[in-house]
């Protein structure tokens, strides 16, 4: 199964790309159609300002943010591929068009190949006499980092599960007008059995540094009425 937003996600190298230009400015208009977006541990409390912050139903379970009322819908990309100003954009969409792929004990760094990622000239250059440019050590420097972020939730959602906190919710949004939006598949964190939990379990939580994501997720259910705000308007 492709990751979410790649459909042609392909090995870069000089004698495919080394003439190719990343297209310049590329907007958000890939995620456009996309109502939820993972994001990692640390990401959780500044996500949890703009966006209702979920986990994933399936197994493993991720912590996603919540960007629509409808599958596909996004209400922070505009009609010209712009994300709200001022809104947190999550590590998931930034990386976009570039991907790492392991395979066994090498790491590989992917491009979106296709029209809209990739141009002959007007764009950044990938290669220049052959060599990588710096915006593909770059993009190998974000893509490493976005890894390493990865991996550190595994634990965190883990433990989550293992003590039993992950809930599944259905989430019911009035809209300004009246009509009802049901939304449901998602898990969100039980404050009450948050709070009944030992004092060294709570305060493991705490030696993980795990409680302010913990915390902003459960405030962040708040941010379903600004949702509705936004469908409506």
């Amino acid at each position: 199964m492709k990751p979410l937003f790649y459909e042609n996600p392909v090995t870069i190298s000089v004698q495919r790309h080394g003439d190719l230009h990343l297209r310049t400015p590329l907007d958000f208009t890939f995620a456009r159609q996309t109502n939820a977006v993972p994001l990692t541990v640390t990401e959780v409390p500044l996500a949890a300002q703009w966006y209702p912050v979920a986990f994933t139903a399936g197994d493993p379970a991720r912590p996603v943010a919540i960007l629509g009322l409808r599958e596909d819908q996004n209400l922070f990309v505009d009609e010209d591929g712009g994300w709200r100003e001022g809104a947190y954009v999550p590590i998931y969409v930034r990386r976009y068009p570039f991907i790492l792929t392991q395979q066994e004990d090498f790491v590989t760094l992917c491009i979106e190949d296709r029209e809209e990622v990739l141009v002959p000239d007007g764009g950044r250059p990938l290669f220049e006499e052959g060599q990588p440019t710096s915006l593909l050590e770059s993009a190998m420097q974000f893509c490493r980092s976005a890894q390493a972020a990865e991996r550190a939730t595994r634990p965190f959602v883990e433990t989550l599960t293992n003590l039993d906190l992950l809930d599944s919710r259905t989430a019911m949004i009035e809209m300004p007008g009246g009509d009802r939006v049901s939304l449901s598949g998602f898990l969100t964190i039980d404050e009450a059995r948050l709070r009944a939990l030992d004092d060294e379990v709570f305060l493991e939580l705490r030696r993980q540094g795990w409680l302010s994501a913990i915390f902003a997720q459960i405030q962040s259910t708040l941010n379903w009425n600004r949702l509705a705000d936004r469908a409506a308007a």
